[in-house]
């Protein structure tokens, strides 16, 4: 067995995670005012540098105001965060979203691919239908749930791929993770043989030209997953 070093987290590793925890706990909530840097410093019996240092990167991520006048407040991190605050959000339920957050992913989801699908269908060449082919036939061989998970992704991502987008697939590699644990309860939900007919059902729409099909495909199947969160 290969040991790894433990590493410890920093103080200010420690007080962004409460900070942080408070806001997504709801304990701290938008526009609520934060005490002064020597005020936390003091109550938390830390220094005012791992304090001032820790604020500024809770403002980078999203979570905090910072004004010279009105100090330091919560922000709306919905509309001020990025892709680092929405892992932030992840790491602190676990590595998921929560059940807002999942809601939004889908639909995200459908709002990346849904185009692609459109987009592929009326332009594919036969080397890309080989390609969807092959990928559905790795989905077809996997051996367990977390196998066909994966097929299932690099499926979905091959096909916007192919479309022609060379940032969507950027996209679904961000939520990689999350889109497999997505793919995993989906599996769960409607059972295997289920998902690979679905999944030959999109090559074949997309095969035929039909991407308001294939489309409509997709956004009825993340509706009922959705109503599984």
């Amino acid at each position: 067995m290969d040991f790894r070093p433990i590493v410890a987290p920093s103080i200010r590793e420690l007080f962004i995670q409460q900070v942080e925890g408070a806001i997504l706990s709801g304990q701290l909530k938008p526009g609520d005012r934060l005490p002064t840097e020597r005020e936390l410093a003091d109550t938390m019996h830390i220094s005012k540098t791992v304090v001032h240092e820790g604020l500024r990167e809770l403002h980078r991520l999203g979570f905090l105001d910072i004004a010279s006048r009105r100090g330091v407040t919560v922000a709306d991190y919905a509309q001020t965060g990025s892709l680092e605050t929405l892992m932030a959000i992840m790491d602190y339920h676990g590595g998921l979203p929560d059940e807002k957050t999942a809601r939004s992913i889908l639909r995200l989801r459908y709002y990346l691919e849904a185009p692609a699908l459109r987009d592929l269908a009326a332009s594919h060449t036969a080397a890309d239908l080989d390609t969807l082919r092959a990928l559905q036939r790795q989905a077809e061989e996997a051996p367990d749930t977390a196998a066909l998970a994966q097929a299932l992704f690099r499926y979905h991502r091959g096909v916007t791929f192919l479309s022609g987008n060379t940032i969507t697939p950027l996209l679904f590699n961000a939520f990689m993770q999350v889109n497999l644990e997505f793919w995993s309860g989906y599996i769960r939900s409607v059972g295997r043989e289920e998902s690979l007919r679905t999944l030959a059902r999109f090559t074949d729409l997309i095969a035929a030209g039909q991407g308001d099909r294939a489309a409509q495909l997709l956004d009825d199947g993340l509706r009922r997953f959705v109503t599984t969160l």
